[in-house]
């Protein structure tokens, strides 16, 4: 995927010794690949949103708690979605390998 301007920031929760430049490498990574995986930018932030909406109506504090299938059809398409997309992120930036604690972002709006 071409660099291009994202209409949405990550904030990668990384060590704070990580170099700027691979801290930025791995922001951008990270958004790329949500991108890559909803199929455009433009996709990313209505999903996240919707998604997080699906999560605070379930009142289950967490996507953990979720019965997925206990979802209507659209927003288990939203839910499911969303976490493959954040999945593919995780692993584009800490490989499959990654350890707890390690993925933990913000997403904003520019």
């Amino acid at each position: 995927m071409p660099h291009t301007a994202l209409p949405f920031a990550i904030e990668l929760w990384l060590p704070e010794e990580l170099p700027p430049r691979q801290r930025q490498q791995a922001q951008q990574a990270f958004a790329q690949a949500l991108a890559q995986s909803l199929g455009d930018a433009a996709l990313v932030l209505p999903t996240y949103q919707a998604f997080v909406a699906i999560v605070q109506a379930q009142g289950t504090g967490s996507a953990e708690g979720i019965d997925v299938e206990n979802l209507p059809d659209a927003q288990r398409h939203v839910f499911e979605s969303w976490r493959l997309a954040e999945t593919q992120a995780m692993q584009a930036v800490f490989g499959p390998q990654r350890h707890m604690g390690e993925g933990l972002y913000t997403l904003r709006i520019l």
